[in-house]
């Protein structure tokens, strides 16, 4: 059977989020192959690894508290010191490991990156809301595979594309907790047929979990 096309691999891979490289997340490495070849591995997180990343946090060296009483300079520090404290003592990155290793697990050459798609291994709560080891899951992931870099590949190849509308009515929904505010005049001015405007005062940048 002939390797894949790229298109055909592109097409797969992009049914999930582009997540990582595989290397630092399996203890083993495979034998080399074609760059376009997908292929398998199991997650295989070392016990060194984990070790590693508990004295890295707590020999963090924390800032000040915020100035104000509320989260208009970002999460608060009482909040980042419980969740780090957390991370480095009872976390369990073995629970979200055991998920990830119910899941095939493969990844292959892109555009000369390493890709994988992106698995959930958290189930968000009734309320919507993530519980510190479903923040810890992503968080620890991404560190674990070192792809904080290449997961936001997506941002940047995406950079005016979202506003490409190709004249088609287009109605936006502007959230006030979200990473940017959209206020109307940006949108008018990227949708030509923008027939609907509507700004929300609750919701931010994950507003279907919330």
């Amino acid at each position: 059977m002939s390797p894949l096309s790229s298109a055909t691999r592109r097409d797969l891979f992009n049914a999930g989020l582009t997540a990582s490289e595989a290397g630092p997340l399996t203890r083993h490495r495979t034998a080399a192959v074609a760059s376009d070849t997908i292929r398998r591995f199991n997650v295989d997180i070392t016990d060194e690894q984990l070790a590693d990343l508990r004295q890295r946090i707590a020999a963090t060296r924390w800032p000040e508290k915020e100035a104000v009483a509320d989260q208009f300079q970002g999460i608060e520090f009482a909040t980042m010191l419980e969740l780090a404290s957390y991370s480095a003592t009872d976390y369990d990155w073995r629970r979200g490991e055991a998920k990830l290793q119910t899941f095939p697990q493969s990844f292959t050459e892109i555009d000369k990156l390493n890709n994988q798609p992106a698995i959930a291994i958290s189930k968000t709560s009734a309320t919507g809301e993530l519980t510190r080891d479903e923040i810890l899951d992503n968080i620890t992931l991404y560190w674990l595979s070192n792809t904080g870099v290449s997961a936001s590949c997506l941002y940047w190849e995406y950079i005016g594309g979202f506003s490409n509308s190709k004249g088609v009515p287009v109605a936006v929904s502007a959230f006030h907790g979200e990473q940017y505010e959209a206020r109307r005049s940006r949108p008018e001015r990227a949708y030509p047929k923008l027939i609907h405007y509507n700004g929300v005062e609750k919701g931010g940048h994950f507003t279907a979990r919330e």
